[in-house]
C-alpha cells in the first residue's frame, strides 16, 4: 500500500522533509532542554571534581614537602663546614596537559596573555621533581643536596619533562626547617571565584543554545515552509 502522493513538482519531493521544520511540539522542546540540562550538569560535575582533585593534590604535595624540608638544597657548592660522601641523584617528572588545558593553550597562542593553568602545571611539576630528589637523598642518609639543577625538556604537543639532578652528601647533617618553602610564589589552585565564573559561563552557553534552537525552529522553519509552499504553487 503506497502512501499519499506528493503535490510538489517532479524532483522536489525531498522538500517535504522541510515542511515539518519548525513544527516541534512540547515533547521535542522538553527533550531538547533535558539534553541541554544534562550536558550542563555533567560539565559542572567535571569542573567541580577537577577543582577538588587539584586542591587535594596540592595539599598532599605540601605535606610531602614539609616531611622532606630538612634536606638542605644548594644550587652551587655547599658551605665549607658541610662534609659527606658525594652521590649523584636525579629525578624526572613528565607532565602532559589535559585536553581542556591544551585548548586553553591554543586559544592563548591566538589572542595572547598568560596561561595560568600552564604555569601552575609547570610549577607543580618542578616542585615534584625537587621533592623526588630530596626523597632520594633522604633515603641515602644525606642531609644536604649540592649543585642542584632543574632542566625543562619539551616533548611536543604541550608535554614536557622536568629533569632534576644534584649531588647528595651522604652523612651530612640536615639543617633546620626552612622559613620559605618551594610553595612560596607558586600559582595557587583554582579559586572559588574562577569556578563560579566557569559555571556561569556554562549556564549562559546552555541558555544561548536553547534560545538559538528556538529561533531556528521559529523563523528558519517558517522560512523553509513558505519556500516549499511557493514551489507548490
Amino acid at each position: 500500500m503506497s502512501g499519499p502522493e506528493s503535490d510538489l513538482p517532479p524532483g522536489f519531493a525531498w522538500l517535504e522533509i522541510l515542511e515539518d521544520l519548525g513544527n516541534g511540539d512540547d515533547l521535542d522542546i522538553s527533550l531538547w532542554l533535558g539534553g541541554v540540562l544534562a550536558a550542563l550538569l555533567f560539565n559542572a560535575a567535571v569542573l567541580l571534581l577537577g577543582a577538588w582533585l587539584e586542591r587535594r593534590h596540592d595539599r598532599r604535595l605540601l605535606d610531602m614537602e614539609a616531611a622532606m624540608a630538612s634536606v638542605r638544597v644548594f644550587t652551587g657548592r655547599p658551605p665549607l663546614d658541610v662534609v659527606g660522601k658525594p652521590q649523584l641523584v636525579q629525578a624526572a617528572i613528565v607532565m602532559a596537559p589535559a585536553p581542556l588545558g591544551r585548548l586553553m593553550l591554543l586559544i592563548r597562542r591566538i589572542i595572547g596573555g598568560r596561561v595560568v593553568t600552564r604555569q601552575r602545571d609547570m610549577q607543580r611539576t618542578r616542585r615534584l621533581a625537587l621533592l623526588r630528589l630530596r626523597e632520594q637523598a633522604h633515603g641515602l642518609g644525606a642531609g644536604v643536596l649540592a649543585g642542584v639543577d632543574i632542566c625543562q625538556i619539551g616533548l611536543g604537543r604541550g608535554r614536557f619533562a622536568m629533569l632534576a639532578t644534584g649531588t647528595a652528601l651522604v652523612g651530612a647533617e640536615p639543617g633546620p626547617l626552612p622559613q620559605v618553602t618551594e610553595a612560596i610564589g607558586a600559582e595557587p589552585p583554582r579559586r572559588r571565584r574562577e569556578i563560579v565564573i566557569a559555571l556561569a559561563a556554562l549556564v549562559l552557553a546552555a541558555a544561548a543554545t536553547a534560545e538559538m534552537d528556538y529561533l531556528v525552529d521559529t523563523y528558519f522553519g517558517n522560512f523553509w515552509k513558505r519556500w516549499v509552499f511557493h514551489i507548490k504553487e
